[in-house]
């Protein structure tokens, strides 16, 4: 296997006049390379002077800890990327989410005009690595500060939010769940299109019953007590981006609430159903109800 590279990006939001819109300028690269054993055997750190948002905002330098002063010496996105291309040589290159390689993509194509990322060819999103690993089903994204919480990984020694710490952080949850057969499983080409195509599409919630992708099949329920198929009470429902309606079961006499949502991503729609529990619509307080008007003596 390739050597491993695990990267963290801080970025600033900022607001481009030749775009016309927002821009997320990264600011600062932190990279930690690991050995055959998993140990790191040498880091990369760099602050980036920015070209677009001249100032830090407030959020980000309270969340960071970084000051306008700290980027004065930076060099320019251009120059980092560069020496983080011989710095990391062919490597399987990790981060924790997407966000940080939709970032690269972003930089990339602002300041190069070219969307690829030139040092990227293998890639492996950290965050569904562990979350696979860690059996959680929720379906929503665990945070790298909560993972490390949840495997006990002790981080008094790091700073949070900032590059080359969160990259150390997201090096300790890896070695805890590391398992090889398993990683081959995340390790993604990263130098076709299809990478690009997958990493900038936006998942999209269906919100219309109309959508041509939805089936019937998709909208019934059985029941979660003998297993057979219900008959649904009431019109869907649209709440939370999920529809719902109430169901009822003549076999065993049970009612429920069915949920389901609709996402429409890269590799085609899925389809989340759920069985919530039935509650009595509540009775209308009387003091809704119109009052009589009050005889006069």
């Amino acid at each position: 296997m390739k050597q491993i590279v695990i990267l963290d990006l801080e970025w600033n939001g900022t607001y481009s006049r030749r775009t016309k819109s927002f821009f997320n300028e990264i600011i600062e690269f932190g990279a930690v390379k690991l050995g055959p054993d998993l140990n790191p055997i040498d880091t990369f750190s760099e602050f980036i002077h920015p070209q677009v948002g001249k100032r830090i905002s407030g959020k980000i330098s309270m969340l960071t800890n970084l000051k306008d002063e700290d980027l004065e010496d930076g060099l320019l996105f251009t120059q980092v990327m560069s020496r983080f291309k011989r710095w990391a040589g062919k490597c399987i290159l990790m981060t924790w989410g997407t966000s940080d390689v939709l970032a690269l993509i972003e930089n990339c194509r602002y300041f190069t005009g070219n969307p690829k990322i030139p040092f990227l060819t293998e890639y492996v999103d950290l965050q569904a690595f562990c979350e696979a690993q860690m059996h959680d089903k929720s379906g929503r994204q665990i945070g790298l500060s909560f993972a490390a919480e949840v495997l006990e990984i002790k981080e008094d020694d790091l700073d949070h939010h900032r590059a080359l710490d969160d990259s150390f952080l997201s090096l300790r949850c890896f070695q805890k769940l590391y398992q090889e057969d398993v990683l081959k499983e995340f390790i993604m080409d990263a130098s076709c299109k299809e990478f690009y195509d997958r990493m900038l599409f936006k998942t999209v919630t269906i919100c219309s019953l109309d959508n041509p992708l939805i089936h019937s099949a998709d909208m019934r329920f059985c029941c979660d007590i003998c297993g057979r198929r219900t008959r649904r009470k009431k019109d869907w429902e649209l709440k939370s981006k999920s529809f719902r309606a109430p169901f009822y079961c003549r076999h065993c006499d049970h009612q429920f609430i069915g949920r389901v949502q609709f996402k429409l991503k890269y590799e085609g729609l899925v389809v989340k159903k759920k069985i919530l529990p039935y509650e009595e619509p509540e009775a209308k307080d009387c003091e809704d109800a119109p009052k009589k008007s009050e005889s006069r003596s």
